[in-house]
Parts: structure tokens; sequence; C-alpha cells
């Protein structure tokens, strides 16, 4: 069962969607860039300092998080999912395909959550207790063992045309991400590059991924 269209969208439909999403985001970063420096002004992040990483971790969950929740609503109305999906036909989306874009939906934002509590949890309970760290711990592998299974649906829901694009957006993720850490790691050995934790290879692998997704998405006609 095909669950998403084939049908390729126009360049402007893309370009718009991007713009509203674009405007969308910055104002949700503006307010988040707000409310941290409130915590530091009010002594709550007092002791906690945000690396390179935590922001690009933080950053890369803000639009994992912000898309899924677009797509979760998205998908409450059959019929505005139906003129996303194939604009050439006026005509709602199957029950199947709300769910499918459900699922995905729900996948983005455990993403998304799970890629902020690592940097949360510290800046909003500082100095965080090993309770309350083994407690997000515990969280986000509950979170992770979900994510998981709800990955597995959407393989299995999807049609052909998804699961190559899914295929290839791993298969350069692997390929880029590889070489870059192989050559990051020779450079550090050699003592020619600074360190990295395996916390900053994480959000950079992350951001990467979102980056490459949205690029083999757009060129396949699958941007939505």
């Amino acid at each position: 069962m095909n669950l998403v269209s084939k049908s390729p969208k126009s360049r402007p439909n893309r370009a718009l969607q991007a713009l509203i999403g674009a405007v969308v985001a910055a104002p949700l970063g503006y307010l988040f860039g707000g409310y941290l420096v409130s915590l530091e002004d009010a002594g709550l992040a007092s002791g906690v300092n945000l690396t390179w990483s935590d922001v690009l971790a933080l950053l890369s969950a803000a639009m994992m998080a912000t898309t899924g929740l677009i797509t979760l609503a998205m998908s409450l109305s059959r019929r505005a999912l139906g003129r996303q999906i194939n604009p050439e036909e006026v005509r709602p989306a199957t029950p199947a395909q709300a769910v499918f874009y459900a699922q995905n939906g729900l996948v983005l934002l455990l993403a998304g959550v799970m890629m902020a509590i690592p940097v949360l949890a510290p800046l909003l309970f500082a100095p965080i207790s090993p309770m309350v760290a083994s407690s997000a711990m515990a969280g986000l592998i509950a979170l992770f063992l979900v994510q998981t299974v709800g990955n597995i649906a959407i393989w299995m829901r999807s049609d052909e045309l998804m699961r190559r694009a899914m295929a290839e957006i791993a298969a350069v993720s692997f390929a880029i991400l590889q070489g870059m850490l192989f050559l990051w790691a020779a450079g550090e050995k050699l003592r020619l590059l600074p360190a990295l934790t395996l916390w900053d290879a994480a959000s950079i692998m992350m951001a990467a991924y979102l980056v490459i997704g949205m690029a083999i998405t757009w060129r396949r006609g699958l941007a939505g």
C-alpha cells in the first residue's frame, strides 16, 4: 500500500513552505534564547555553561520537535493532509496516510525531546543531583525504545519511494560522517586539532543527518 504520493511538488510551493518554516523557527529561537538569558540573570543557570555542541543540539532538537508538532497537527486534518501530499488532486488523505504522518510526527517529536534532555536537565535542575540525572537517563532509554518501535513501524508502512529515500539518507550520512570523524580523530591524534567529546560528535552527527535528510527529500520531491 502506498502511503505517500509520488507526485512531485512544484519548486515555488516548496520554497514557500521553507520560508514559512523559517518564519516560524526564528521567533522560537529568539524566545528560547531570551529564556536562557532570563535564567542566567535570575541565577538559576549558575555554574552551567552551554558549549557549542549544546547549542547545536538544542537547535537540532528545536527543529525536530517543531517539525514533529506541525506534522502531528497536519495529520489531524485529512483534507489538509491530502492537499499536502498531492496538491494536484483535491481529495482527503486516507486514514492509513493520516496514521503514517502521525507516526512520523511523533518520531520527530521524540527525537527532539531526546536531543534536548541531556542539555536542559543540567540547566533546569542545576546543580543536577545523581537521582535527577538517573531519572533523566531512564527517561531517555524509555523514549529511545519507543522511538525505535516507531521507526520500525514507519519503515514497514512506507512505500518503495520512501524506503529508497531513507536508505539513501542513511548511506550518505554514514559515508560523510565516518570520513569526517576519522579525519578529525587523526588530526586529534597528531595533536593538530582539539579533542572532541562523544557529545560533540553526537551533536554534529544529528545536525549533519538533518541537513542531509532535508537535501535528499528535497531532491526527490518528498519535501512537504
